[in-house]
């Protein structure tokens, strides 16, 4: 794969990357958009802007629903208004907090240009298509993505337990003051293409650590919820509530940039509140 100078975007701090000759990835080109993209970006007002997790009950404070489903399809959709997006599809979806339907559209921020190009943007986390995962969605209005600071956890069968993994390759531990805790990365992170990562060599070399199964992380949140007396409130919007687009911010490169993704500093959606560039 060819990689093109990164190049960052979105304003306010939120990163982005073009990148150049990417194959494996499904995308509408730009005279195919679907009718459906060129919709004005809207929602029912007001709603409150993101702001970030930093702890526990600010991430039920933003959370409209967990989910959790399978990854059935993942497409680009691509506008000269409103840039390239992903949307990926959950099917048998099932709602373990909150309420969901039964198949749900995550549109997030970034995918394949006319060009050959793909945008690559921060805090937006990956799908691996086929596979499960427990997903937060935002109750709060968003620019980038519907899901909560990167909390998708890929359901991944580990030493005989389903255990989460998050997006950058750790086992869900529990919950503490600051949110979910996370172990030390066990999987490598999901790359472009959309493939299941593999597990790290040095992870298995020494013994993956102890993650929480599935279930019990789950069983976990609802009875944080039930001793605080608290319930999730609001609800998840579809589509991105903002003026801006990902073209219409002025996009310089990124000084000293090395053309690694990792090397891009990462910026979280609280940083692009709705309405703003």
């Amino acid at each position: 794969m060819r990689v093109g100078r990164p190049w960052t975007t979105f304003g306010r701090g939120a990163c982005a990357l073009l990148l150049l000759g990417v194959t494996g990835c499904s995308a509408a080109s730009g005279d195919e958009a679907p009718a459906r993209q060129e919709a004005p970006l809207a929602a029912e007002a007001p709603l409150r802007p993101p702001r970030a997790v930093d702890s526990l009950l600010g991430l039920f404070d933003q959370t409209a629903s967990v989910v959790e489903g399978e990854v059935t399809d993942v497409r680009g959709e691509y506008s000269p208004r409103t840039g390239p997006w992903t949307v990926v599809t959950l099917g048998n979806v099932r709602a373990h907090l909150g309420a969901a339907p039964r198949e749900l559209r995550l549109k997030q921020a970034g995918g394949l240009l006319p060009d050959g190009r793909q945008l690559v943007v921060s805090h937006v986390p990956r799908f691996v298509r086929g596979a499960r995962y427990v997903v937060f969605l935002r109750n709060t209005g968003w620019s980038l993505s519907p899901v909560l600071d990167e909390h998708a956890f890929r359901v991944e069968p580990v030493a005989g337990r389903e255990v989460l993994v998050g997006a950058e390759g750790g086992l869900v531990a529990g919950l503490g003051p600051a949110g979910v805790r996370q172990t030390a990365p066990v999987f490598e992170t999901v790359d472009l293409t959309g493939a299941r990562p593999a597990p790290r060599a040095e992870a298995l070399s020494r013994g993956a650590p102890e993650g929480m199964e599935r279930e019990a992380f789950l069983s976990l949140l609802q009875n944080h919820l039930r001793a605080r007396g608290l319930t999730l409130t609001g609800a998840f919007r579809e589509e991105p509530v903002t003026t801006a687009s990902s073209l219409s911010v002025p996009v310089t490169p990124a000084a000293g940039a090395s053309g690694v993704p990792g090397a891009v500093p990462l910026q979280p959606e609280r940083d692009v509140p709705p309405g703003q560039p």
